[in-house]
Protein backbone atom coordinates (compact mmCIF):
# COMPACT_ATOMS: atom_id res chain seq x y z
CA UNK A 1 0.00 0.00 0.00
CA UNK A 2 1.02 3.46 -0.66
CA UNK A 3 2.09 6.04 1.81
CA UNK A 4 1.22 9.68 2.54
CA UNK A 5 3.58 12.55 2.57
CA UNK A 6 4.33 15.77 2.13
CA UNK A 7 6.42 18.31 0.42
CA UNK A 8 8.65 21.43 2.36
CA UNK A 9 9.27 24.09 -0.55
CA UNK A 10 12.33 26.05 -0.40
CA UNK A 11 14.55 24.57 1.88
CA UNK A 12 17.82 26.12 1.88
CA UNK A 13 20.58 23.95 1.56
CA UNK A 14 24.04 25.43 2.81
CA UNK A 15 27.07 25.31 0.63
CA UNK A 16 31.00 24.76 2.11
CA UNK A 17 31.03 28.61 1.04
CA UNK A 18 27.98 29.65 2.70
CA UNK A 19 26.11 29.79 -0.68
CA UNK A 20 22.25 28.21 0.12
CA UNK A 21 20.90 26.28 -2.96
CA UNK A 22 17.22 26.05 -3.35
CA UNK A 23 15.20 22.56 -2.84
CA UNK A 24 11.81 20.77 -2.79
CA UNK A 25 12.19 17.75 -0.81
CA UNK A 26 9.11 15.15 -0.28
CA UNK A 27 9.22 13.47 3.13
CA UNK A 28 7.06 10.23 3.50
CA UNK A 29 4.92 10.38 6.52
CA UNK A 30 5.07 7.16 8.06
CA UNK A 31 9.23 6.73 7.88
CA UNK A 32 10.80 9.25 10.06
CA UNK A 33 14.53 8.28 8.70
CA UNK A 34 13.98 7.58 5.08
CA UNK A 35 16.82 6.90 2.44
CA UNK A 36 17.37 9.99 0.48
CA UNK A 37 16.58 10.40 -3.79
CA UNK A 38 18.32 13.48 -4.79
CA UNK A 39 18.28 14.99 -8.35
CA UNK A 40 20.01 18.17 -8.61
CA UNK A 41 18.88 20.45 -12.09
CA UNK A 42 19.67 24.03 -13.80
CA UNK A 43 16.05 23.50 -15.71
CA UNK A 44 14.12 24.97 -12.03
CA UNK A 45 13.31 22.13 -9.84
CA UNK A 46 9.50 22.82 -10.10
CA UNK A 47 9.71 22.35 -14.00
CA UNK A 48 11.96 19.14 -13.64
CA UNK A 49 9.82 17.70 -10.56
CA UNK A 50 6.84 18.19 -12.99
CA UNK A 51 8.29 16.12 -15.76
CA UNK A 52 9.75 13.52 -13.25
CA UNK A 53 7.04 13.60 -10.43
CA UNK A 54 8.15 12.25 -7.04
CA UNK A 55 4.95 11.22 -5.66
CA UNK A 56 5.77 7.58 -6.56
CA UNK A 57 8.85 8.10 -4.73
CA UNK A 58 7.83 9.33 -2.07
CA UNK A 59 4.91 7.35 -1.15
CA UNK A 60 7.44 3.95 -1.32
CA UNK A 61 9.36 5.39 1.99
CA UNK A 62 11.97 7.84 -0.17
CA UNK A 63 12.85 11.18 1.02
CA UNK A 64 13.08 12.99 -2.57
CA UNK A 65 14.73 16.25 -2.87
CA UNK A 66 14.62 17.85 -6.29
CA UNK A 67 17.44 21.05 -5.68
CA UNK A 68 18.15 23.50 -8.21
CA UNK A 69 21.57 24.36 -9.18
CA UNK A 70 23.54 26.87 -8.08
CA UNK A 71 22.57 30.54 -9.54
CA UNK A 72 20.16 28.63 -11.32
CA UNK A 73 15.91 29.86 -10.55
CA UNK A 74 16.13 29.94 -6.48
CA UNK A 75 19.81 29.01 -5.97
CA UNK A 76 22.02 31.36 -4.94
CA UNK A 77 25.48 32.08 -6.00
CA UNK A 78 27.07 32.16 -9.62
CA UNK A 79 26.44 29.62 -11.50
CA UNK A 80 29.74 27.99 -13.69
CA UNK A 81 27.76 25.10 -15.93
CA UNK A 82 29.28 21.71 -14.08
CA UNK A 83 32.50 23.41 -12.52
CA UNK A 84 30.25 24.35 -9.40
CA UNK A 85 28.16 20.67 -9.66
CA UNK A 86 31.09 19.02 -8.01
CA UNK A 87 31.68 20.30 -4.47
CA UNK A 88 27.50 21.27 -4.81
CA UNK A 89 26.90 17.71 -5.30
CA UNK A 90 29.19 16.08 -2.53
CA UNK A 91 27.78 18.76 0.00
CA UNK A 92 24.11 18.10 -0.82
CA UNK A 93 24.21 14.70 -0.62
CA UNK A 94 26.41 14.76 2.60
CA UNK A 95 24.20 17.47 4.17
CA UNK A 96 21.17 14.93 3.29
CA UNK A 97 22.65 12.23 4.75
CA UNK A 98 22.95 14.00 7.93
CA UNK A 99 18.87 15.48 8.13
CA UNK A 100 16.79 14.14 10.82
CA UNK A 101 14.57 12.79 8.29
CA UNK A 102 16.89 10.63 6.63
CA UNK A 103 18.64 6.95 8.21
CA UNK A 104 22.17 7.93 6.19
CA UNK A 105 21.93 6.17 2.81
CA UNK A 106 21.29 8.36 -0.22
CA UNK A 107 20.93 7.75 -3.97
CA UNK A 108 20.59 10.01 -6.85
CA UNK A 109 19.26 10.17 -10.36
CA UNK A 110 17.28 11.87 -13.70
CA UNK A 111 18.07 12.10 -16.85
CA UNK A 112 20.89 14.77 -19.19
CA UNK A 113 22.47 17.66 -17.30
CA UNK A 114 20.71 15.71 -14.12
CA UNK A 115 22.66 12.69 -15.42
CA UNK A 116 25.62 14.45 -15.42
CA UNK A 117 25.44 15.90 -12.02
CA UNK A 118 24.83 12.34 -10.34
CA UNK A 119 28.42 11.53 -12.13
CA UNK A 120 29.97 15.12 -10.92
CA UNK A 121 28.64 14.14 -7.46
CA UNK A 122 30.07 10.52 -7.43
CA UNK A 123 33.81 11.57 -8.77
CA UNK A 124 34.37 13.21 -4.95
CA UNK A 125 33.41 9.97 -3.44
CA UNK A 126 30.51 11.52 -0.90
CA UNK A 127 30.67 8.39 1.97
CA UNK A 128 26.89 8.62 1.99
CA UNK A 129 26.30 7.99 -1.47
CA UNK A 130 25.37 4.34 -2.57
CA UNK A 131 23.83 3.77 -5.62
CA UNK A 132 22.96 6.28 -8.32
CA UNK A 133 20.84 5.86 -11.51
CA UNK A 134 22.26 8.03 -14.88
CA UNK A 135 20.37 8.38 -17.63
CA UNK A 136 21.03 10.33 -21.33
CA UNK A 137 24.25 11.59 -20.05
CA UNK A 138 27.86 11.95 -21.55
CA UNK A 139 30.90 9.88 -20.10
CA UNK A 140 32.98 13.16 -20.12
CA UNK A 141 32.65 16.90 -20.86
CA UNK A 142 34.37 17.27 -23.85
CA UNK A 143 31.91 14.87 -25.64
CA UNK A 144 29.07 16.75 -24.16
CA UNK A 145 30.18 19.63 -26.95
CA UNK A 146 31.37 17.70 -29.26
CA UNK A 147 31.50 14.66 -31.71
CA UNK A 148 33.94 11.79 -30.79
CA UNK A 149 36.14 12.28 -33.40
CA UNK A 150 36.07 16.46 -33.35
CA UNK A 151 32.73 17.68 -35.20
CA UNK A 152 31.14 20.89 -32.67
CA UNK A 153 28.27 20.24 -32.23
CA UNK A 154 26.08 23.18 -33.05
CA UNK A 155 22.78 22.21 -32.78
CA UNK A 156 23.51 20.59 -29.38
CA UNK A 157 25.40 23.03 -27.60
CA UNK A 158 24.38 26.58 -29.09
CA UNK A 159 20.67 25.81 -29.16
CA UNK A 160 21.68 24.60 -25.16
CA UNK A 161 23.13 28.43 -24.71
CA UNK A 162 21.05 30.41 -26.34
CA UNK A 163 17.86 28.24 -24.16
CA UNK A 164 19.78 28.82 -20.76
CA UNK A 165 20.22 32.58 -21.21
CA UNK A 166 16.57 33.00 -22.74
CA UNK A 167 15.26 31.05 -19.96
CA UNK A 168 17.31 33.28 -17.26
CA UNK A 169 16.97 36.39 -19.34
CA UNK A 170 14.55 38.38 -17.18
CA UNK A 171 16.55 37.21 -13.94
CA UNK A 172 19.43 38.87 -15.23
CA UNK A 173 18.33 42.10 -16.69
CA UNK A 174 18.27 41.25 -20.05
CA UNK A 175 15.34 42.48 -22.17
CA UNK A 176 15.82 41.30 -26.05
CA UNK A 177 13.25 40.42 -28.49
CA UNK A 178 15.62 36.87 -30.15
CA UNK A 179 15.53 35.44 -26.13
CA UNK A 180 12.00 36.45 -25.54
CA UNK A 181 10.67 34.34 -28.67
CA UNK A 182 13.35 31.81 -27.79
CA UNK A 183 11.81 31.73 -24.16
CA UNK A 184 8.22 31.58 -25.85
CA UNK A 185 8.71 28.92 -28.06
CA UNK A 186 10.81 26.42 -25.46
CA UNK A 187 7.60 27.51 -22.98
CA UNK A 188 4.94 26.41 -26.05
CA UNK A 189 6.56 23.02 -26.72
CA UNK A 190 6.73 22.16 -22.86
CA UNK A 191 3.08 23.16 -22.28
CA UNK A 192 2.39 20.55 -25.89
CA UNK A 193 4.54 17.70 -24.27
CA UNK A 194 2.19 17.87 -20.92
CA UNK A 195 -0.98 18.46 -23.02
CA UNK A 196 0.18 15.51 -25.41
CA UNK A 197 -0.47 17.76 -28.32
CA UNK A 198 1.74 16.72 -30.99
CA UNK A 199 0.45 19.20 -33.28
CA UNK A 200 1.42 22.21 -30.78
CA UNK A 201 4.93 20.77 -29.93
CA UNK A 202 5.47 20.97 -33.77
CA UNK A 203 4.20 24.50 -34.31
CA UNK A 204 6.40 25.68 -31.23
CA UNK A 205 9.51 23.55 -32.51
CA UNK A 206 9.41 25.39 -35.72
CA UNK A 207 8.77 28.02 -34.00
CA UNK A 208 12.26 27.53 -32.66
CA UNK A 209 13.89 26.43 -35.41
CA UNK A 210 13.35 29.95 -37.31
CA UNK A 211 15.12 32.00 -34.56
CA UNK A 212 17.75 29.65 -33.79
CA UNK A 213 18.58 28.70 -37.83
CA UNK A 214 19.65 31.96 -37.69
CA UNK A 215 21.50 31.70 -34.47
CA UNK A 216 23.27 28.85 -35.87
CA UNK A 217 24.51 30.68 -38.83
CA UNK A 218 25.99 33.84 -37.07
CA UNK A 219 29.63 34.01 -37.24
CA UNK A 220 31.76 34.28 -35.28
CA UNK A 221 30.36 31.76 -32.67
CA UNK A 222 32.53 33.01 -30.07
CA UNK A 223 31.53 35.81 -28.32
CA UNK A 224 28.20 36.45 -29.67
CA UNK A 225 26.13 39.70 -28.37
CA UNK A 226 22.96 37.56 -28.18
CA UNK A 227 24.41 35.87 -24.58
CA UNK A 228 25.34 39.09 -23.46
CA UNK A 229 28.45 37.75 -22.30
CA UNK A 230 27.04 34.98 -19.99
CA UNK A 231 27.83 31.89 -21.92
CA UNK A 232 31.32 31.46 -20.22
CA UNK A 233 30.81 27.80 -20.53
CA UNK A 234 30.95 28.33 -24.57
CA UNK A 235 34.19 30.25 -24.37
CA UNK A 236 35.60 27.50 -22.36
CA UNK A 237 34.59 25.19 -25.11
CA UNK A 238 36.72 26.86 -27.76
CA UNK A 239 39.55 27.72 -25.58
CA UNK A 240 40.35 24.02 -24.77
CA UNK A 241 39.26 22.46 -28.02
CA UNK A 242 41.21 19.34 -27.94
CA UNK A 243 39.62 16.15 -26.05
CA UNK A 244 43.30 15.45 -24.56
CA UNK A 245 43.15 18.52 -22.82
CA UNK A 246 43.68 18.25 -18.74
CA UNK A 247 41.19 20.86 -18.58
CA UNK A 248 38.38 18.10 -19.06
CA UNK A 249 39.65 15.21 -17.21
CA UNK A 250 38.90 16.74 -13.86
CA UNK A 251 35.45 15.98 -14.56
CA UNK A 252 35.06 13.24 -17.28
CA UNK A 253 33.04 10.14 -15.44
CA UNK A 254 35.30 8.33 -17.64
CA UNK A 255 38.34 9.61 -15.56
CA UNK A 256 36.84 8.10 -12.09
CA UNK A 257 35.44 4.55 -13.32
CA UNK A 258 38.29 2.73 -11.58
CA UNK A 259 37.26 4.18 -7.73
CA UNK A 260 33.13 4.41 -7.86
CA UNK A 261 32.33 1.52 -5.97
CA UNK A 262 28.74 2.63 -7.08
CA UNK A 263 26.16 0.58 -8.86
CA UNK A 264 24.21 1.96 -11.88
CA UNK A 265 21.39 1.56 -14.53
CA UNK A 266 22.48 3.35 -17.53
CA UNK A 267 19.76 4.18 -20.18
CA UNK A 268 20.01 5.47 -23.40
CA UNK A 269 18.43 5.25 -27.24
CA UNK A 270 19.88 4.71 -30.72
CA UNK A 271 19.28 8.21 -31.71
CA UNK A 272 20.34 10.02 -28.07
CA UNK A 273 22.97 12.90 -28.96
CA UNK A 274 24.82 11.19 -25.81
CA UNK A 275 24.20 7.34 -26.76
CA UNK A 276 28.23 7.40 -27.40
CA UNK A 277 28.60 8.13 -23.07
CA UNK A 278 26.22 6.07 -22.26
CA UNK A 279 27.80 2.81 -24.02
CA UNK A 280 31.22 4.14 -22.86
CA UNK A 281 29.80 4.44 -18.70
CA UNK A 282 28.54 0.91 -18.72
CA UNK A 283 31.38 -0.32 -20.23
CA UNK A 284 33.65 1.35 -18.51
CA UNK A 285 32.16 0.72 -15.14
CA UNK A 286 31.19 -2.67 -15.59
CA UNK A 287 35.55 -3.29 -16.90
CA UNK A 288 37.07 -0.86 -14.25
CA UNK A 289 34.89 -0.22 -11.11
CA UNK A 290 36.75 -1.11 -7.80
CA UNK A 291 35.07 -3.53 -6.44
CA UNK A 292 32.88 -7.10 -7.89
CA UNK A 293 29.85 -5.68 -6.66
CA UNK A 294 30.02 -2.33 -8.46
CA UNK A 295 31.48 -4.29 -11.59
CA UNK A 296 28.36 -6.52 -11.70
CA UNK A 297 25.90 -3.96 -10.33
CA UNK A 298 26.00 -2.09 -13.70
CA UNK A 299 22.86 -2.26 -15.74
CA UNK A 300 22.76 -1.06 -19.36
CA UNK A 301 18.98 -0.08 -21.25
CA UNK A 302 18.96 0.92 -24.58
CA UNK A 303 16.11 1.57 -26.63
CA UNK A 304 15.29 3.59 -30.17
CA UNK A 305 14.62 6.98 -28.70
CA UNK A 306 16.07 9.55 -29.28
CA UNK A 307 17.21 11.97 -26.21
CA UNK A 308 14.14 11.49 -24.13
CA UNK A 309 12.70 8.44 -24.09
CA UNK A 310 9.25 8.96 -25.74
CA UNK A 311 5.87 8.71 -24.51
CA UNK A 312 5.02 6.69 -27.50
CA UNK A 313 6.48 4.20 -29.52
CA UNK A 314 7.28 6.94 -32.37
CA UNK A 315 10.80 8.13 -32.97
CA UNK A 316 11.19 10.57 -35.76
CA UNK A 317 9.10 9.16 -38.41
CA UNK A 318 8.95 5.83 -37.31
CA UNK A 319 6.34 3.80 -34.93
CA UNK A 320 8.01 1.32 -33.26
CA UNK A 321 4.94 0.77 -31.09
CA UNK A 322 3.63 1.13 -27.87
CA UNK A 323 6.01 -1.57 -25.74
CA UNK A 324 8.95 0.17 -27.23
CA UNK A 325 8.22 2.70 -24.54
CA UNK A 326 9.42 2.09 -20.36
CA UNK A 327 8.02 3.28 -17.47
CA UNK A 328 11.04 5.11 -16.38
CA UNK A 329 9.79 6.02 -12.26
CA UNK A 330 8.87 2.40 -12.02
CA UNK A 331 12.42 1.05 -12.97
CA UNK A 332 13.91 3.71 -10.37
CA UNK A 333 11.73 2.31 -8.03
CA UNK A 334 12.69 -1.21 -8.17
CA UNK A 335 16.42 -0.38 -8.24
CA UNK A 336 16.13 2.13 -5.18
CA UNK A 337 14.41 0.08 -2.83
CA UNK A 338 16.81 -3.00 -3.70
CA UNK A 339 19.46 -1.01 -3.14
CA UNK A 340 18.40 1.46 -0.49
CA UNK A 341 15.27 -0.43 1.01
CA UNK A 342 16.61 -4.17 0.84
CA UNK A 343 13.85 -5.46 -1.79
CA UNK A 344 14.19 -7.94 -3.82
CA UNK A 345 16.71 -7.32 -7.03
CA UNK A 346 15.18 -6.14 -10.23
CA UNK A 347 15.29 -8.66 -13.19
CA UNK A 348 17.11 -7.13 -15.45
CA UNK A 349 20.08 -8.52 -17.06
CA UNK A 350 22.86 -7.02 -17.70
CA UNK A 351 22.06 -5.49 -21.19
CA UNK A 352 18.50 -5.04 -22.81
CA UNK A 353 18.73 -3.78 -26.27
CA UNK A 354 15.73 -2.69 -28.48
CA UNK A 355 16.16 -4.47 -31.75
CA UNK A 356 14.53 -2.07 -34.59
CA UNK A 357 13.42 -3.40 -37.65
CA UNK A 358 12.51 -6.72 -35.86
CA UNK A 359 10.86 -4.38 -33.02
CA UNK A 360 11.43 -6.52 -29.91
CA UNK A 361 13.22 -6.15 -26.74
CA UNK A 362 16.19 -8.32 -26.23
CA UNK A 363 18.16 -9.44 -23.16
CA UNK A 364 22.09 -9.80 -23.22
CA UNK A 365 25.15 -10.20 -20.96
CA UNK A 366 27.58 -7.84 -22.34
CA UNK A 367 28.03 -4.77 -24.58
CA UNK A 368 29.56 -5.45 -27.66
CA UNK A 369 27.96 -8.60 -28.12
CA UNK A 370 30.12 -11.30 -27.71
CA UNK A 371 29.22 -13.04 -31.42
CA UNK A 372 29.56 -10.13 -33.30
CA UNK A 373 31.16 -10.88 -36.41
CA UNK A 374 32.80 -7.11 -37.41
CA UNK A 375 32.26 -7.39 -41.32
CA UNK A 376 33.20 -5.22 -44.06
CA UNK A 377 31.04 -3.50 -47.13
CA UNK A 378 33.46 -1.77 -49.21
CA UNK A 379 32.54 1.51 -51.33
CA UNK A 380 32.37 0.80 -54.85
CA UNK A 381 32.59 2.13 -58.61
CA UNK A 382 29.54 3.72 -59.97
CA UNK A 383 28.11 4.33 -56.56
CA UNK A 384 28.38 0.41 -55.52
CA UNK A 385 28.77 -0.87 -51.62
CA UNK A 386 29.76 -4.29 -51.26
CA UNK A 387 31.11 -7.18 -48.78
CA UNK A 388 33.57 -7.66 -51.92
CA UNK A 389 36.87 -5.67 -51.67
CA UNK A 390 37.77 -3.43 -54.75
CA UNK A 391 40.40 -4.27 -57.10
CA UNK A 392 43.17 -2.11 -58.77
CA UNK A 393 42.01 0.81 -61.04
CA UNK A 394 38.38 1.95 -59.96
CA UNK A 395 38.50 5.78 -60.34
CA UNK A 396 38.00 7.90 -57.03
CA UNK A 397 34.91 10.13 -56.77
CA UNK A 398 34.82 13.96 -56.38
CA UNK A 399 32.51 17.08 -54.98
CA UNK A 400 32.53 20.35 -53.52
CA UNK A 401 32.09 21.02 -50.26
CA UNK A 402 31.15 24.85 -49.46
CA UNK A 403 30.61 25.61 -46.00
CA UNK A 404 28.54 28.79 -46.89
CA UNK A 405 25.81 25.96 -48.52
CA UNK A 406 26.44 22.94 -45.93
CA UNK A 407 24.20 19.54 -46.40
CA UNK A 408 21.55 19.46 -44.10
CA UNK A 409 21.14 17.14 -41.33
CA UNK A 410 17.38 15.23 -40.42
CA UNK A 411 17.12 13.44 -37.75
CA UNK A 412 19.96 11.57 -36.42
CA UNK A 413 21.16 11.55 -33.14
CA UNK A 414 20.41 15.64 -32.84
CA UNK A 415 19.30 17.76 -30.12
CA UNK A 416 18.21 21.22 -30.33
CA UNK A 417 14.53 23.42 -29.62
CA UNK A 418 13.84 23.54 -33.23
CA UNK A 419 15.36 19.57 -34.14
CA UNK A 420 13.53 16.55 -34.20
CA UNK A 421 15.52 13.28 -33.56
CA UNK A 422 15.24 9.81 -35.19
CA UNK A 423 15.10 8.25 -38.52
CA UNK A 424 13.49 9.85 -41.48
CA UNK A 425 13.78 9.99 -45.21
CA UNK A 426 17.25 11.17 -46.71
CA UNK A 427 16.55 10.50 -50.62
CA UNK A 428 16.02 14.02 -51.43
CA UNK A 429 19.62 14.84 -49.31
CA UNK A 430 21.35 11.95 -51.68
CA UNK A 431 20.58 14.03 -54.78
CA UNK A 432 22.57 16.72 -53.82
CA UNK A 433 25.78 17.46 -55.35
CA UNK A 434 27.86 17.56 -52.17
CA UNK A 435 26.60 14.19 -51.50
CA UNK A 436 28.13 10.65 -52.73
CA UNK A 437 25.95 7.96 -52.51
CA UNK A 438 26.99 3.97 -52.39
CA UNK A 439 24.16 1.27 -52.08
CA UNK A 440 24.07 -2.47 -52.30
CA UNK A 441 22.08 -4.95 -54.05
CA UNK A 442 19.06 -5.99 -52.21
CA UNK A 443 19.72 -8.24 -49.35
CA UNK A 444 19.03 -11.81 -49.91
CA UNK A 445 18.29 -12.45 -46.16
CA UNK A 446 18.03 -10.53 -42.88
CA UNK A 447 20.40 -8.82 -41.53
CA UNK A 448 21.14 -8.14 -37.98
CA UNK A 449 23.32 -4.70 -37.40
CA UNK A 450 23.79 -4.38 -33.47
CA UNK A 451 27.10 -2.96 -32.24
CA UNK A 452 29.74 -0.37 -32.73
CA UNK A 453 29.70 1.07 -36.34
CA UNK A 454 32.78 2.55 -38.09
CA UNK A 455 33.83 3.76 -41.76
CA UNK A 456 36.96 3.85 -42.74
CA UNK A 457 37.52 6.50 -45.63
CA UNK A 458 40.29 6.65 -47.69
CA UNK A 459 39.97 10.59 -48.74
CA UNK A 460 42.25 13.70 -50.09
CA UNK A 461 41.24 17.81 -49.81
CA UNK A 462 42.77 20.41 -51.01
CA UNK A 463 42.07 22.20 -47.92
CA UNK A 464 44.32 22.81 -44.87
CA UNK A 465 41.65 21.26 -42.68
CA UNK A 466 38.31 19.73 -43.32
CA UNK A 467 35.67 17.05 -42.56
CA UNK A 468 34.14 13.93 -43.97
CA UNK A 469 30.93 12.89 -42.97
CA UNK A 470 28.80 9.26 -42.87
CA UNK A 471 25.21 8.16 -42.76
CA UNK A 472 24.67 4.61 -42.82
CA UNK A 473 20.88 4.10 -44.10
CA UNK A 474 18.18 1.52 -44.97
CA UNK A 475 16.87 1.63 -48.27
CA UNK A 476 13.41 0.32 -48.42
CA UNK A 477 12.15 -1.61 -51.50
CA UNK A 478 9.52 1.45 -51.85
CA UNK A 479 12.84 3.69 -52.22
CA UNK A 480 12.41 5.28 -48.93
CA UNK A 481 16.14 5.76 -47.45
CA UNK A 482 16.29 6.20 -43.30
CA UNK A 483 19.59 6.74 -41.31
CA UNK A 484 20.09 4.42 -38.85
CA UNK A 485 23.16 6.02 -37.34
CA UNK A 486 26.35 8.70 -38.51
CA UNK A 487 29.72 10.41 -37.78
CA UNK A 488 31.78 12.95 -38.33
CA UNK A 489 35.71 13.55 -38.27
CA UNK A 490 37.44 16.30 -38.51
CA UNK A 491 41.30 15.95 -39.65
CA UNK A 492 43.19 17.97 -36.96
CA UNK A 493 41.39 15.94 -34.29
CA UNK A 494 42.08 12.42 -35.89
CA UNK A 495 45.26 12.38 -35.74
CA UNK A 496 46.51 13.40 -39.53
CA UNK A 497 48.50 15.99 -39.70
CA UNK A 498 47.46 19.54 -40.02
CA UNK A 499 47.55 21.42 -42.82
CA UNK A 500 46.77 18.53 -45.06
CA UNK A 501 49.22 17.97 -48.05
CA UNK A 502 46.81 18.89 -51.05
CA UNK A 503 45.58 15.98 -52.83
CA UNK A 504 47.54 13.29 -50.25
CA UNK A 505 45.19 10.32 -49.28
CA UNK A 506 44.80 10.05 -45.88
CA UNK A 507 42.32 7.55 -43.79
CA UNK A 508 39.67 9.23 -42.01
CA UNK A 509 38.32 7.06 -39.11
CA UNK A 510 35.04 8.20 -38.65
CA UNK A 511 32.89 6.77 -35.44
CA UNK A 512 28.98 6.19 -36.51
CA UNK A 513 28.86 4.82 -33.10
CA UNK A 514 26.27 2.29 -32.90
CA UNK A 515 22.77 1.02 -33.23
CA UNK A 516 20.64 -2.13 -33.53
CA UNK A 517 18.57 -2.88 -36.06
CA UNK A 518 17.42 -5.84 -37.94
CA UNK A 519 17.64 -4.70 -42.28
CA UNK A 520 14.70 -7.05 -43.86
CA UNK A 521 15.28 -9.00 -46.89
CA UNK A 522 15.03 -6.91 -50.19
CA UNK A 523 16.31 -4.12 -48.35
CA UNK A 524 19.21 -2.07 -49.48
CA UNK A 525 22.50 -0.93 -47.34
CA UNK A 526 23.24 3.03 -47.99
CA UNK A 527 26.35 4.97 -47.40
CA UNK A 528 25.92 9.16 -47.93
CA UNK A 529 29.41 10.38 -47.82
CA UNK A 530 29.72 14.31 -48.02
CA UNK A 531 31.70 16.69 -45.58
CA UNK A 532 28.62 18.59 -43.51
CA UNK A 533 25.76 17.93 -41.75
CA UNK A 534 23.85 21.16 -40.47
CA UNK A 535 23.28 21.91 -37.72
CA UNK A 536 24.11 18.99 -36.00
CA UNK A 537 28.08 19.36 -36.91
CA UNK A 538 28.97 23.13 -36.99
CA UNK A 539 30.16 23.50 -40.85
CA UNK A 540 34.54 23.77 -41.03
CA UNK A 541 35.54 26.30 -42.43
CA UNK A 542 38.02 23.98 -44.42
CA UNK A 543 40.98 26.90 -43.20
CA UNK A 544 41.91 25.11 -39.92
CA UNK A 545 41.01 28.02 -37.60
CA UNK A 546 40.63 27.69 -34.02
CA UNK A 547 36.51 26.74 -33.43
CA UNK A 548 34.54 29.23 -33.45
CA UNK A 549 36.92 32.42 -34.79
CA UNK A 550 36.20 32.28 -38.08
CA UNK A 551 33.74 34.87 -40.18
CA UNK A 552 31.90 34.58 -42.88
CA UNK A 553 34.49 36.12 -45.17
CA UNK A 554 37.28 33.16 -43.58
CA UNK A 555 35.13 30.15 -45.11
CA UNK A 556 36.33 28.20 -48.61
CA UNK A 557 35.30 25.93 -50.93
CA UNK A 558 37.59 22.29 -50.57
CA UNK A 559 37.73 19.89 -53.38
CA UNK A 560 37.06 16.58 -52.03
CA UNK A 561 38.24 13.59 -53.48
CA UNK A 562 37.16 9.36 -52.03
CA UNK A 563 39.49 6.75 -53.34
CA UNK A 564 37.95 2.99 -53.22
CA UNK A 565 40.76 1.13 -55.09
CA UNK A 566 43.14 -1.85 -53.85
CA UNK A 567 45.32 0.82 -52.09
CA UNK A 568 42.50 2.52 -50.32
CA UNK A 569 40.05 0.08 -49.48
CA UNK A 570 37.38 2.69 -48.09
CA UNK A 571 34.50 0.38 -46.28
CA UNK A 572 31.91 1.14 -43.36
CA UNK A 573 32.72 -2.00 -40.80
CA UNK A 574 29.23 -3.65 -39.64
CA UNK A 575 28.36 -5.58 -36.42
CA UNK A 576 26.80 -8.24 -37.88
CA UNK A 577 25.05 -10.98 -35.60
CA UNK A 578 24.52 -14.39 -36.67
CA UNK A 579 20.52 -15.26 -36.84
Amino acid sequence: MAGTFHVERNVRVPMRDGVELAADIWLPDDAPRAPALITRTPYGRVLSSTAAPPDLLAAAGFAVIFQDCRGRFDSDGEWSYVHADVDDGYDTVEWAAAQPWCNGRVGMFGSSYMGYTQWLAAVTRPPHLEVFLPECCAADYWCASFDSDGGFRISTRVSWTANVVAAMAEAWGIHDPILKRIRDANLAMRDGVVARDPKATHAARLQAKDVLDVVYRTRPIKDNPLFYGRATWLNEIFEHEARSDANWRRLNPSSHYNVLDLPAIHIGGWYDIHLQGVLENYVGMRRQAPTARAREGQRLIVGPWSHWTPQSGVVGEVDFGAHATIDSMRIRLDWFRHHLQGGPAPELPPVRLFVMGENVWRDEQEWPLARTAYTPWHLRAEGGLSPAAPGDGEAPDRFDYDPRDPCPSRGGRVIGAGEVAGPFDHRDIGERADVLVYTSEPLAEPMEITGPVKVELWAATDAPDTDFTAVLLDVHPDGRARNICEGLARARHIGLPTPLTPGAAYCFRIDLVATSLLVAAGHRLRLHISSSGFPEWEPNPNTGAPIGTDRDGDLRVARQTVFHDARHPSRIILPVIPR
